[in-house]
């Protein structure tokens, strides 16, 4: 995102050419900020000269997404939460649905994603257990996933989702992202390609994170590595990149 200092106005930016992409006059910016003891939520539009916080009992969020004229966020308790910033007031917070603890129970730690797929919002569950066997000074090692798609009118899961059919999801530290793998060479379909994004851990462990990265097949639940060897970085999360698909 870059600011011109003189007008306010803001445009995008472009991390390989530095080519700035203009930004309409209809839009709504909503992001995630650390203070008061943990991170919260607050929204901005042209015009305005500060950033609007909004209140709410969030707990620790993991992942926000926009879809359908509306933004959702998850937190790490499992609560979605519907934020209508789009028309000229700010409805209150809505609390969508509440994972149940059931869940999660039985693993030792979870992250959770929104997800966009075929017109459809899904949440998508990580399961992984602390592994101090392969790694001696211990770090996070996947095991499976699940995902649930959300029914946003009444505010419930649906069945859970067994296959993602052709299409194909990245997960990580930034936004997650689908794409139709039949149009795309060497992408593997109904697959997870996945991350290392327990950022926690990056600081302690010898060399930094990045161990914990994969494909999980949603058909049979067996994990591959799609990197050989290892790409440690004590700071820098791996982070999946959009390239222009033509």
């Amino acid at each position: 995102m870059d600011v011109d200092s003189n007008t306010g106005e803001m445009n995008l930016l472009h991390p390989f050419s530095r080519t700035q992409i203009p930004l309409s006059q209809d839009y709504v910016l909503l992001g995630s900020h650390y203070g008061g003891g943990g991170n919260r939520l607050a929204f901005w539009r042209p015009g305005n000269l500060n950033w609007t916080n909004i209140t709410a009992e969030w707990g620790e969020i993991t992942n926000i997404s926009y879809f359908k004229g509306q933004f959702y966020s998850v937190s790490w308790s499992g609560r979605v939460w519907v934020i209508d910033v789009i028309g000229p007031k700010m409805i209150k917070p809505r609390l969508l649905v509440q994972l149940e603890d059931d869940m999660w129970r039985e693993h030792h730690t979870i992250q959770l994603y929104l997800v966009e797929l075929c017109g459809a919002l899904l949440l998508v569950i990580r399961f992984a257990n602390y592994d101090d066997i392969a790694y001696l000074e211990g770090a996070y090692k996947t095991l499976k996933f699940k995902a649930f798609e959300l029914d946003v009118i009444r505010g419930e899961f649906k069945e859970e989702i067994k296959t993602l059919g052709e299409s194909t999801i990245f997960l990580g530290h930034n936004r997650p992202i689908t794409i139709d793998s039949s149009k795309v060479t060497g992408v593997k379909s109904n697959h997870i390609y996945f991350t290392d994004d327990w950022s926690e851990q990056f600081n302690v462990l010898e060399g930094g994170g990045g161990r914990d990265m994969g494909t999980y097949n949603f058909e049979d639940g067996k994990i591959e590595a799609f990197y050989p060897g290892l790409s440690l970085s004590p700071i820098c999360l791996p982070t999946w990149i959009t390239p222009s698909i033509r």
